[in-house]
């Protein structure tokens, strides 16, 4: 019987063998004739009801199948029907793609990839520049390049042409940088990060009118962007501006108070005003080596050479890996000390 097949009625019963009384143990009882037969025409009477039925029911009961086309004969099978197309995916939303951007930000570039994962399919323009702006993030600078490239034509030419710009910045490329730079922000004036990168290139062409100008824009575009902020105090240090370096500086922490960063230029700014004990308010254990080492430096440039010697043999005791930085300042602060040995005092007459 196939697997799974009712059987149809039921076996008969078997007899079992009669035992003789232990009283007439060797002698068999007698049979029962009459009753075997009988037993034996009921079940065949049975059998012929239940074939019977099926053959007149049977072909009653038979669902009747569409006749097949000549060609489905042919082939021996009947054509499946065709699945429905599946519907295209949807572009993520606003919200999505603004709770992606943060997490890009942030620097979470792990949850941006899952994130990101699943919008992929839609082929978005708005997707396509998250996927580069990730690339940037996480240093892949050709792929980030080959992204925004392929965006320059579309409505999102002036973030494309911000974020292209910062790529070629990144990869050296200061020329290209600012002139892509330059038509994102004329494009969209409010792009924080295209003024922000143009601040930097003037920072390094020292042309800090022009300087004063991307980072006005680009705080009055992003006002609680910290790294900006920090960048705008970064460039006042560099003039020697040193007190308005530590206003940006202290506000930039307060936006963000682990942007180390802007932590050790801090440390600095307050240090090159001769604030040595304040340069330090914020150093731990793990910051102090190092913190010592940036104010070693600061007193070395204001010329108090014999504090700067024992900041730098400081740090050198407290690092327990050999501080190159300091080890290289010390030497610095011999070739000045010897120097000064070797010049004239401003207040000892020269000889004629």
């Amino acid at each position: 019987m196939p697997d799974g097949a009712e059987p149809i009625g039921q076996p008969p019963q078997t007899v079992a063998p009669l035992t003789s009384p232990p009283a007439r143990r060797g002698r068999l009882a007698p049979a029962r004739p009459n009753a075997i037969v009988n037993l034996f025409h009921r079940f065949a009477f049975t059998v012929l009801l239940v074939a019977l039925a099926m053959a007149l029911v049977g072909p009653a009961l038979a669902r009747p199948k569409s006749p097949k086309s000549p060609r489905e004969a042919a082939a021996g099978f009947v054509q499946p029907p065709l699945p429905s197309p599946l519907p295209s995916p949807l572009p993520p939303s606003p919200e999505a793609l603004a709770i992606l951007d943060d997490v890009i930000a942030d620097g979470r570039l792990d949850a941006a990839r899952a994130l990101i994962a699943p919008m992929w399919a839609s082929g978005a323009p708005d997707v396509l520049l998250r996927g580069a702006e990730l690339a940037l993030a996480g240093s892949s600078l050709p792929e980030a390049a080959e992204g925004f490239t392929g965006l320059m034509d579309g409505p999102l030419s002036a973030r494309a042409r911000q974020g292209l710009g910062i790529t070629r910045l990144r990869q050296g490329n200061e020329a290209e940088a600012r002139i892509l730079l330059e038509q994102a922000a004329a494009a969209d004036p409010g792009l924080a990060r295209a003024w922000n990168a143009l601040g930097v290139l003037a920072d390094k062409a020292r042309d800090w009118p022009a300087a004063d100008v991307a980072y006005g824009k680009a705080v009055a575009a992003a006002p609680q962007d910290a790294g900006i902020i920090a960048n705008r105090g970064w460039s006042q240090l560099l003039r020697g501006h040193h007190e308005a370096a530590e206003r940006d500086l202290a506000a930039a922490l307060k936006l963000q108070p682990g942007l180390e960063t802007a932590r050790t230029n801090l440390a600095l700014a307050r240090a090159m005003q001769g604030r040595y004990q304040d340069a330090f308010l914020l150093s731990d254990k793990t910051s102090l080596a190092a913190d010592l080492n940036t104010v070693g430096y600061a007193a070395m440039m204001r010329g108090d050479l014999a504090v700067a010697e024992a900041y730098f043999n400081r740090a050198l005791a407290l690092n327990p890996q050999f501080d190159r930085a300091a080890w290289a300042n010390l030497q610095y602060l011999a070739e000045l000390k010897a120097q000064k040995l070797r010049e004239p005092s401003a207040g000892a007459p020269r000889l004629p």
